[in-house]
């Protein structure tokens, strides 16, 4: 196979790793955020008249504790952090819904300039920043039983038994069991650098991101298969890699089902985590045969190999792209600047449909989270009344793609305003059209960006 370990290393080491500059910027703010949270708790035992203890302790957990977050592909700050809040358990309400809710209450009464209010989810309380980085909370609960045995539950869909630190704790182990690693008594030394485990799992997390259109998988599935399937070499990490595609490839034919590695539970009885890891197989399977020409070791040259590894990558360290400009949006847009009059709308966001907007979302601006309800509405525009407005969503994806979902348009009417929501990852448009006469005199487009999850709801 054409040798670019060299330029592995490079992209690795420059692209691929989070780096200290930005690990310690989102470590500062999950800092602040565990600040505003006590703080927060003392406004709700002040407004209450009872007490809403602090946390006992907390831990890092997912990707950031693992080293395995990369930087963001798309460069949209679309970064998370995962931290386990830990309770003791007469100092949460015994309903975890209520739990949950209380942890996003405190945090609410301190936390601004976010796109969304911070939301008690599932499993967690998210908060989200307006420029992309979102942290996500988990609560737990601990007591000591009439046997002496110390209990840690999470604040799931009911107080499920979890050790904050299982998977934190299986996936090091992998790190240290499956990398090639010297015996000295032997003699033997790789020529790889340690934990190449983890570099593998962190290459195939980028592909999965490596395309704003995908829905793939998110960092623990990743995680899980490279563990299954994960084939070590101890002097190139370009092969490790191209044999871990083909072994993940060969895996993924078989049967798409994910368990979790410490629980043992089937990740892939969500659908939409099915759908996803079904959409990974897909993209595999493609790798593939993009890396084939790496082993025609008559016509396989330097640039031929790093095209091949662009189509994994999808980055301008591997082949010169071209930018994608914001004119990329304007599919029919061009004829707009030769209308005889011009429309500018707004973009509100809401907790709620018909809510009260809480702040104003930027054309292109930050990574929104789904669920989050957006109010469109005429800014201003020169066409004369009487005049009717069309409001056209037009979504990407294949998440909007498998629910037949890329386009869909309101009927012209004097409605200045349009109620949506995020409901599909990816970027989308919404356009806004004037019509007078029967004729399109002004149009203009909006640039929504959505993180890991559906978008557009009709």
């Amino acid at each position: 196979m054409f040798d670019l370990t060299a330029d592995f290393q490079v992209f690795y080491d420059t692209h691929v790793r989070l780096g200290t500059t930005r690990r310690n910027d989102l470590a500062a703010k999950r800092d602040l955020n565990l600040t505003r949270l006590n703080a927060g708790l003392d406004d709700l035992a002040a407004e209450t008249g009872l007490p809403r203890p602090y946390p006992t302790t907390w831990y890092n957990q997912g990707s950031y504790a693992m080293h395995t977050l990369n930087q963001d592909p798309s460069d949209t700050n679309d970064f998370d952090i995962d931290v386990g809040l830990i309770f003791n358990k007469d100092d949460l309400p015994s309903d975890p819904l209520k739990a949950r809710q209380r942890i996003a209450d405190a945090l609410a009464k301190r936390c601004t300039n976010f796109t969304q209010e911070p939301t008690a989810k599932k499993n967690a309380v998210r908060v989200a920043y307006a420029d992309g980085y979102h942290i996500d909370f988990a609560i737990y609960r601990t007591y000591t039983d009439a046997t002496g045995t110390l209990h840690t539950e999470h604040a799931s869909t009911s107080w499920k038994p979890r050790d904050p630190m299982a998977i934190n704790t299986w996936f090091n182990k992998c790190v240290t069991e499956k990398s090639p690693k010297a015996m000295p008594a032997l003699g033997y030394y790789p020529k790889v650098k340690d934990g190449q485990f983890r570099r593998i799992v962190r290459f195939l997390k980028w592909f999965s991101r490596s395309r704003v259109s995908w829905s793939l998988p998110g960092g623990l599935i990743v995680s899980t298969l490279v563990a299954e399937v994960y084939v070590p070499n101890d002097a190139r990490d370009d092969r490790a890699l191209y044999d871990t595609i083909i072994a993940l490839k060969n895996r993924l034919n078989i049967h798409t089902k994910v368990y979790n590695p410490v629980s043992g539970n089937e990740f892939t009885e969500n659908t939409e985590i099915l759908s996803q890891v079904k959409r990974l197989k897909t993209q595999i399977n493609m790798a593939a045969t993009k890396l084939s020409p790496l082993f025609d070791q008559e016509n396989c040259t330097r640039d031929k190999a790093r095209s091949a590894w662009d189509w994994v990558f999808n980055h301008s360290f591997w082949a010169d792209k071209e930018k994608v400009t914001k004119a990329a949006l304007d599919e029919g847009m061009t004829a707009s600047a030769l209308m005889p009059y011009f429309v500018k709308i707004k973009c509100e966001l809401a907790s709620k449909q018909g809510g009260q907007p809480y702040r104003t979302y930027a054309s292109g601006g930050g990574i929104l989270q789904k669920n989050v309800h957006l109010r469109f509405s005429v800014d201003g525009t020169n066409v004369p009344h009487p005049f009717l407005v069309t409001w056209e969503i037009r979504n990407s994806g294949d998440e909007a793609s498998d629910d037949n979902a890329l386009k869909h348009s309101s009927p012209p009417s004097n409605d200045y305003t349009h109620w949506t929501s995020t409901a599909y990852k990816g970027n989308h448009q919404m356009i806004c059209t004037i019509t007078k006469g029967g004729a399109v005199v002004a149009q203009t487009a909006h640039l929504v960006r959505i993180a890991p999850g559906k978008w557009w709801r009709r």
